[in-house]
């Protein structure tokens, strides 16, 4: 594999919430394409369907500024979307639709979410569960990965017993 670390961000104004399936969808595409990554477009297309749904529901409000950085890396693409509001935030987990937020914790491969000094993080049944304490207060920060390849679990060696437990000692 290369050697390969491209990111980049776009700021989203609160004015421009109404714009979001837009703007997003026409920088996902220019990124995608700069970042020659080894990903699949069937899994860049995907992604850059639910990065729109989500951003939406993150910032469609319209009640503060935001960003999403957008991280390419030899395994993986990480993507964060921060609510860069004043106000507390409360998160929601609604969204429905081919990309929704079900059909999003599902598809990425590690999915959180932080809010209110809390983090959310999906588990192994693909669901929403509080993990951890964090220092989002004011506005969200949602963090998405899907990997390129799926990762490989390690070798594991069978144990195989010397002797014969059937017999004596």
């Amino acid at each position: 594999m290369t050697d390969l670390n491209f990111e980049r961000s776009l700021k989203i104004k609160a004015a421009q919430a109404s714009s979001i399936s837009t703007i997003v969808p026409t920088w996902w595409k220019e990124i995608s394409k700069q970042s020659k990554t080894i990903a699949s477009p069937g899994k860049l297309y995907a992604i850059g369907n639910y990065l729109v749904e989500l951003t939406k529901n993150s910032l469609g409000d319209g009640k503060g500024d935001g960003k999403i950085t957008a991280i390419f890396d030899d395994e993986k693409i990480k993507i964060v979307i921060d609510d860069l509001g004043s106000e507390e935030k409360e998160i929601n987990l609604n969204v429905a639709g081919d990309y929704g937020m079900k059909e999003s914790i599902e598809y990425f491969d590690i999915f959180t979410v932080e809010s209110r000094g809390k983090m959310y993080e999906k588990n192994v049944r693909n669901m929403i569960e509080q993990t951890d304490g964090s220092d989002v207060y004011a506005g969200s920060k949602l963090t998405i990965i899907k990997y390129h390849v799926t990762p490989v679990d390690e070798y594991e060696e069978d144990y195989t017993a010397k002797r014969n437990f059937g017999q004596r000692m």
